[in-house]
């Protein structure tokens, strides 16, 4: 059975055998690490590119582990390996330890690239290559050589400044366990990248879509899940949505503002009448999902508000640190 390795956003680790067991059901985890999951799988690995949440997917042709272990050594042992997969493209070959590119000593990696031309066939191109191989060396002692089946497009040029990746957002509405009989709200939709995975991915008895900016609103009426009577869009000012009932949502997702992008104030009044608002709508059982990288003053409020943090997942949001914090609301 063929070993692979993916990647996907850092923090994320435990929905990824979920979204294994739905997307690839053959697969078989062998590790779990933080942003990396190392598995078996047997079919078509064509299906492992279809998988949304992975960034970058390899090949294992060898894997490695022990404390000693680094790329030097990993490299000059691959060299011993007697025979690597017939694979005729144009290929360069890249050193990363701890999710950082490395040099390596030129000598050696010729030595590398002279056996992978000759035993595969393909061509050195170290601007352009259709693939490339990789000696990838983890933290956790672990490390493999690998081939590149798939890395992640450039998302980013497409989309506005503070909107979420499609796969982030993706991340994000799964981890609370979301049924069809559940009222969902995004109040701080934006470009809606948030309300879009739910709609695309989960089922629901009805969505509330809402933001302060009309702009955003007008876009997100003109999109193609518009029609659908089980979803609500209107421009909403999320510390005062007086058109939505008290204790009639179940669960909130979402992104607030960080006042990075957007002039909002005080960022403790800003979130306190956030979290009031977000109280009165919730059920007594209701689930508040958000996304923010001002974590001192947002935790500052929770704890203030009597809420339950059960779940937080420390992340990177284009480069800065921020957390995604699943909590409850205690109502008596």
């Amino acid at each position: 059975m063929a070993e692979y390795i993916s990647t996907f956003t850092t923090g994320f680790s435990e929905i990824i055998p979920k979204i294994l067991k739905n997307e690839l059901p053959e697969a078989k985890i062998v590790s779990l690490l933080d942003g990396l999951v190392y598995y078996r799988y047997s079919n078509n690995e064509s299906k492992i590119n279809q998988v949304f949440v992975f960034n970058n997917n390899y090949r294992v042709i060898r894997s490695y582990n022990g404390e000693k272990l680094n790329l030097k050594r990993m490299a000059g042992e691959a060299l011993r390996i007697k025979k690597l997969p017939r694979f005729n493209e144009s290929f360069r070959v890249r050193y990363s330890a701890n999710n950082q590119f490395v040099a390596m000593d030129k000598n050696l990696t010729r030595q590398i690239e002279s056996k992978i031309s000759k035993e595969t066939h393909g061509k050195i191109e170290r601007l352009n290559p259709q693939t490339e191989y990789w000696f990838l060396l983890r933290r956790e002692n672990i490390g493999f050589f690998c081939r590149l089946l798939r890395k992640r497009e450039k998302t980013e040029k497409n989309l506005h400044k503070g909107e979420l990746r499609p796969e982030l957002a993706y991340l994000i509405c799964n981890t609370v366990p979301v049924k069809s009989k559940h009222v969902i709200m995004d109040p701080f939709a934006g470009y809606g990248a948030i309300p879009n995975q739910i709609i695309k991915h989960l089922s629901f008895q009805k969505l509330y879509v809402s933001d302060i900016d009309k702009s955003k609103i007008e876009n997100m009426k003109k999109g193609k899940w518009n029609f659908k009577d089980t979803i609500d869009i209107a421009c909403r000012d999320a510390l005062n949505m007086v058109d939505i009932r008290d204790n009639s949502i179940d669960i909130i997702i979402t992104d607030p503002p960080w006042g990075i992008f957007d002039n909002i104030g005080d960022i403790n009044f800003f979130y306190h009448k956030m979290m009031d608002e977000f109280c009165r709508v919730l059920k007594a059982d209701g689930k508040l999902v958000i996304l923010s990288a001002r974590k001192r003053e947002l935790e500052d409020v929770i704890n203030e508000k009597g809420l339950y943090i059960y779940k937080k997942l420390d992340t990177l949001v284009n480069g800065k640190k921020a957390s995604v914090y699943v909590m409850t609301v205690c109502k008596l």
